[in-house]
């Protein structure tokens, strides 16, 4: 029991220590890109990040996180996806999270903290870096949202395909599990 008490958390500690330090030299270390995000973030915030960034690293998802000032707005950048929250879209402070699988994701997963900020009263936008998919196909695409009510993907009104940019993006009222596809409900490419 004694045992169990002292290594437990020493392999915590550990694989923290050698997830945030220990990888960065290996060829497969992790991109690090602090430039997305846009919003001044506080010592301490930034170190919860990390610890919570490594915890869902773990769960399977590469988060990325802004601590949003409501009356500015902010942008966070993962991979294929951003969302950008306009000035006032949220009342008050709140912190987002833009989640992906991999940085190639054609899914993602948006959350924001406190719950009860989860409805925006500006429309917030999500766009998808469409690089390399065809015309044919990209014209077609809209940004879906998992409605788990009834365990389908529905294509968010006001999706936009940007055929120049290579962009699809569409207005969001509040944040879930989205992905690009076909308008018929069928996710990713």
């Amino acid at each position: 029991m004694n045992l169990k008490r002292f290594v437990v958390p020493t392999l915590l500690a550990a694989s923290l220590a050698l997830a945030a330090m220990g990888c960065a030299k290996l060829p497969n270390a992790p991109i690090v890109d602090s430039t997305t995000i846009t919003a001044t973030v506080s010592h301490t915030a930034h170190q919860e990040g990390l610890i919570g960034g490594v915890a869902d690293l773990l769960k399977g998802l590469l988060v990325k996180t802004l601590n949003l000032v409501g009356n500015i707005g902010g942008s966070l950048t993962n991979g294929r996806w951003k969302v950008v929250v306009p000035a006032n879209a949220v009342d008050g402070n709140a912190t987002i999270s833009l989640g992906v699988v991999t940085t190639a994701s054609p899914g993602c997963q948006l959350e924001i903290t406190p719950a009860d900020k989860n409805r925006f009263r500006v429309p917030v936008t999500l766009t998808i870096d469409c690089s390399g998919i065809p015309d044919t196909m990209l014209r077609n695409y809209v940004i879906l949202w998992w409605d788990p009510a009834r365990s389908v993907w529905v294509p968010v009104e006001g999706s936009k395909v940007d055929l120049i940019k290579r962009t699809v993006s569409a207005p969001l009222s509040h944040f879930s599990s989205y992905s690009v596809g076909y308008r018929s409900g069928k996710a990713g490419w």
